[in-house]
C-alpha cells in the first residue's frame, strides 16, 4: 500500500481531558479528505490518562500513530519525529483544537496544487471562552487569528501546514515554545520559512476552534502568558533580528515603574486582566530577557546574509 500523502502532527502533554474530542474531529477530517492521511500524535511525557486514551483510539483508527517522546519540550519533541513522518505535507494543530470536516483538504490544497509551500489557517476561540474583558487584542494574545490574507500571512501552531521538505529544512527552535521560553516557536518557524524563500499563503477554509481550558483566562495565567511572550520575543529580537535597544537598564526601570503605576491605579480582579497591565508585564519581561540574551552570541546569521529578514517584522516585539 502506498504511503500517506499528508501527515497531521499533534504534540501533547497531560491534556487527556481535551485531546479525545480534538482527535475525534481530526480523525473525521482525515476520513473526509480525498487522499490518504496519517495522524501522528507525539506524547511528550504525559503523566495523566493521555497514554491510555491514545492506545484506545489507535485500536480503532489504523492511520493513527503514537510516538512517545519523554523529553519535555514541544519543539524538541516535534524535531525528533520529523524523520518518521511519511506524508509529503505536514499539517499542524494542537491537542485542544476542533477542526472542521474539510480541514485537511483546505489546509493542503495550495501545497498540493503547487501554489505555495506553506499555509496559514485561521483560529477562533470557542464561544464558551468569551469574556467581557477579553478584547480583540487580548484574544490575539491567546492565539486567535482571524485574518490570514495578504502576501505574508502569519502562522500559528494550532493551524498551519507546510511541505515535509520545508518542515525538515527549517525545524523548530528548541529554546522556544512550551518547555522553553514559553511561546513563539511558530513565529520563528514562519520568519525562517519566509527568509528561506518558501512561498506562504492563507487558507480559504473555515477556522479551527480553540477549546483550551477556561482556567487559562484568569489574571495569573494571563500574567504568565504576557511574561512568556515578552521573554520569547526578546529571544527573537536578539537572535533572529539582531536588533538592540539603547539604555536597556533604563528601559527595565521604566517598565517596572509603569507596571507599579498601572497596578496601583487598577483594582485587581483574579478573573481578568486589563490590556494595560498585560502590556506592562510583557514590557518588563521583554527588557529583562533581552538583557540576558545580549550576553550570548546570536543563534542565527546576522543581517546581510541570505537568511536575513526584513526589519518590518519587528513590530510584534517592542512598543
Amino acid at each position: 500500500m502506498p504511503g500517506p500523502d499528508v501527515t497531521v502532527l499533534i504534540a501533547t502533554r497531560d491534556r487527556a481531558v481535551h485531546l479525545g474530542a480534538s482527535l475525534d474531529t481530526v480523525l473525521a477530517a482525515t476520513v473526509a479528505a480525498p487522499f490518504r492521511t496519517e495522524v501522528v500524535v507525539v506524547d511528550n511525557g504525559s503523566t495523566d490518562g493521555t497514554g491510555q486514551l491514545l492506545v484506545q483510539r489507535s485500536l480503532t483508527w489504523p492511520d493513527l500513530r503514537v510516538i512517545n517522546d519523554p523529553v519535555a519540550g514541544k519543539s524538541g519533541a516535534i524535531n525528533r519525529v520529523l524523520g518518521q513522518l511519511r506524508g509529503r505535507i505536514v499539517v499542524f494543530t494542537d491537542d485542544d483544537v476542533h477542526v472542521p470536516i474539510t480541514w485537511v483538504a483546505d489546509m493542503t490544497t495550495p501545497i498540493r496544487e503547487g501554489i505555495a509551500d506553506a499555509v496559514c489557517g485561521r483560529v477562533t476561540l470557542a464561544p464558551h471562552l468569551a469574556r467581557p474583558w477579553l478584547t480583540p487584542g487580548l484574544r490575539m494574545k491567546v492565539a486567535e487569528v482571524t485574518d490570514v490574507s495578504g502576501p505574508l500571512p502569519g502562522m500559528v501552531g494550532a493551524n498551519m501546514a507546510a511541505s515535509a521538505e520545508a518542515v525538515r529544512a527549517i525545524g523548530f527552535d528548541e529554546e522556544l515554545g512550551p518547555g522553553g521560553l514559553g511561546s513563539s516557536e511558530d513565529v520563528l518557524f514562519n520568519l525562517r520559512l519566509k527568509a528561506a524563500g518558501y512561498r506562504l499563503t492563507g487558507s480559504s477554509g473555515p477556522a479551527v476552534v480553540h477549546h483550551f481550558s477556561a482556567d487559562r483566562l484568569g489574571y495569573e495565567p494571563m500574567r504568565k502568558l504576557a511574561m512568556a511572550n515578552g521573554s520569547s520575543h526578546a529571544y527573537l529580537w536578539h537572535h533572529w533580528l539582531h536588533a538592540d535597544l539603547n539604555l536597556l537598564t533604563l528601559r527595565r526601570l521604566r517598565a517596572r515603574a509603569r507596571l507599579w503605576w498601572t497596578r496601583a491605579r487598577t483594582p485587581r480582579d483574579p478573573e481578568s486582566i486589563t490590556v494595560s497591565e498585560y502590556d506592562r508585564w510583557y514590557d518588563l519581561s521583554f527588557a529583562t530577557q533581552l538583557a540576558k540574551e545580549r550576553s550570548r552570541p546570536p543563534n542565527y546569521p546576522p543581517p546581510g546574509t541570505a537568511t536575513d529578514t526584513p526589519a518590518d517584522n519587528r513590530s510584534w516585539a517592542v512598543r
